[in-house]
């Protein structure tokens, strides 16, 4: 296999978080400085979101590296730079959260951080299902880690233990899929796989529907899919928050991604397309019922917005019946802006948390008291944020990110299914709607204040006007993802 320049370019952030990642564990056995540790960190991703935008007429239709290993085309460069980007917001909310929160071992969390990000990059672009295997590991044994490094508390190595015992057994179960598409078909590539599937008619075969009740699994694992969903709970809470929204965020959305492009190619054959669409049409409404109204009885915020992103995932399946319909379109949309909302929510999350007294609970609802008198301008955020993920008010991204699924699932005739999903829409906005009752109807039994430094706030603004921008001017980056999913290739009645 020859090695071109093409090959370098599109997996050129690949290589740079990989480089960083090492010149990080240099640093922590030789300098160990702090300011290395955090200008490595932020170059380098910094770097690979610039060599993306740079090599971006690389990412075209039919384009692959590496002897078709890996895609190149634009669905790759749109997922990869909503991950980089979402990466470095990650990293600039929670840098001082981690030492509020008592991480020791600052630099290899960092390191970890950049491989977690590669193995995600290379997750959405796998064209072959074994390096598919590998880019998930990659970032699931990084992830395991960071769960669990804050060894001084019991919740967190408990979240790391959990989920790296349930990661594991998902990802076998995920493998032994892959293994009977390979049984069945000869093949690793998931484009040969989907056009063996249709000529050499295995639609009616067992073993293909059993490879796709595995391959599924594993997908709802990562996404968090009821009934999959059983660790979100305790490892979102357990582990460090800044761990918690960057798997809340820019995970999930790797994972949805790689669902989407996976289902839709690998099992798009009308045939067998029609014989999943009544599984993924339960699975979507017991993940958006499920995780509405357990939230309901949560007083950690950090909890709910947990249990939160257990119904956001079930609304974005449903706009998986719908490819034909602009349900990859909607999909794509709406990952842009839960990020936006969910990012911002956490982030104040970190704020309240990071000024709560030591040996308190720091996400618990009543920290939340008088917040929109002692600090407006995060009151102000949070609201914004708030508003978004209910989906109220016309005029913010989680709106229109409702609107355009729910829509492509209309014309998909699955109105039904819509029904539900608005009326969980109508359930979600209880316990949203409890925090800004908390925030300005509920006196502060408390004098402590809640600051931000400047990179925070920084990012907390970014995120608040990206929600309102999106709300306001969305056709630019639905366009986008118009041209991104149109290069699926996927075959679908």
């Amino acid at each position: 296999m020859e090695v071109s320049a093409i090959d370098f370019k599109i997996t050129s952030p690949v290589l740079i978080l990989s480089a960083g990642a090492f010149l990080l564990l240099m640093n922590e056995v030789t300098a160990k400085s702090s300011k290395i540790r955090h200008g490595i960190t932020a170059l380098t991703l910094v770097a690979a979101i610039l060599m993306l935008f740079c090599v971006r007429g690389s990412f075209e239709i039919g384009t692959t590296a590496f002897g078709g290993l890996v895609y190149g085309d634009p669905f790759t460069f749109l997922v990869s730079m909503i991950i980089l980007i979402g990466s470095l917001t990650a990293y600039i909310l929670g840098a001082r959260s981690l030492e509020k929160e008592g991480i020791s071992s600052i630099g290899e969390y960092y390191s970890l951080f950049l491989m977690s990000i590669a193995g995600a990059i290379v997750l959405i672009s796998a064209r072959e299902l074994i390096l598919l295997f590998v880019g998930l590991e990659i970032m699931s044994i990084a992830l395991y880690t960071m769960c669990a490094l804050n060894l001084w508390s019991s919740r967190s190595s408990e979240a790391g233990l959990k989920y790296f015992l349930l990661g594991s057994f998902s990802s076998a179960i995920f493998l032994y899929g892959i293994s009977l598409l390979y049984g069945l078909t000869g093949s690793l590539f998931i484009p040969e796989i989907a056009g063996l599937l249709i000529t050499d008619g295995a639609q009616s075969n067992i073993v293909l529907y059993a490879a796709l009740g595995f391959i599924l699994t594993g997908f709802g694992f990562k996404i968090g899919l009821v009934p999959f969903h059983f660790w979100i709970p305790d490892v979102y809470q357990g582990a460090p928050t800044a761990v918690t929204a960057f798997m809340a965020c820019v995970i999930k959305a790797a994972a949805v991604s790689v669902a989407l492009r996976g289902m839709w190619v690998l099992f798009g054959e009308p045939n067998i397309f029609a014989n999943w669409t009544d599984l993924i049409w339960i699975l979507s409404v017991l993940t958006m019922t499920l995780g509405n109204l357990i939230a309901l009885r949560q007083r950690s915020v950090k909890r709910m917005l947990a249990y939160s992103s257990i119904a956001h995932a079930g609304y974005m399946f449903v706009a998986f019946l719908a490819p034909n319909s602009g349900g990859g379109p909607a999909v794509m949309f709406y990952l842009v802006a839960y990020m936006i909302m969910t990012f911002g929510a956490f982030g104040v999350v970190m704020a309240v948390s990071d000024s709560a007294p030591a040996g308190t609970e720091g996400d618990h609802i009543t920290r939340f008291n008088g917040l929109g008198f002692k600090n407006p301008v995060l009151g102000v955020f949070m609201t914004i944020f708030i508003f978004s993920l209910a989906g109220l008010p016309p005029g913010l991204a989680g709106f229109l990110g409702k609107f355009y699924l729910f829509s492509a699932a209309v014309k998909a005739n699955y109105i039904g299914l819509v029904i539900i999903a608005v009326i969980n829409s109508a359930i979600s906005c209880y316990y949203y709607l409890r925090v800004l009752v908390a925030m300005y109807f509920t006196e502060s039994e408390n004098d402590s204040t809640v600051t931000v430094n400047i990179p925070m706030f920084g990012a907390l603004t970014a995120c608040a006007v990206a929600a309102l921008f999106l709300g306001m001017f969305p056709s630019q980056l639905h366009e986008l993802s118009i041209a991104a999913t149109s290069s699926f290739g996927f075959v679908v009645p």
